[in-house]
């Protein structure tokens, strides 16, 4: 385990306009912040990152993306429970609980 996985923890980031899909504008600003191995996708309007970035380190480098009638939420994890496969599990289960 490194420095940066012990202080890491799941962070889940929403972004949402009514006018334009933001999928892969954020997840293109998260690649070049977050190693591809600590981001997954949930659907078009949300991600999931292991990172030691703080919720506003990652609300602030994703903001920019952003016009005044979209919206950012980034919000980290103390405890998390999770069901299914299709969220990855295995890739959760190697991060937390």
């Amino acid at each position: 385990m490194t420095d940066d996985d012990a202080a890491s923890t799941l962070k889940c980031i929403i972004a949402w306009s009514p006018r334009r899909n933001l999928c892969t504008i954020i997840a293109g600003q998260l690649a070049d912040m977050v190693p591809q191995t600590g981001i997954r996708p949930l659907g078009d309007d949300a991600h999931i990152v292991y990172t030691p970035l703080n919720a506003e380190q990652l609300r602030d480098a994703l903001r920019d993306q952003l016009t005044p009638d979209e919206a950012l939420l980034v919000t980290e994890f103390e405890a998390w429970s999770g069901y299914g496969q299709s969220l990855d599990a295995k890739w959760l289960l190697a991060h937390g609980h």
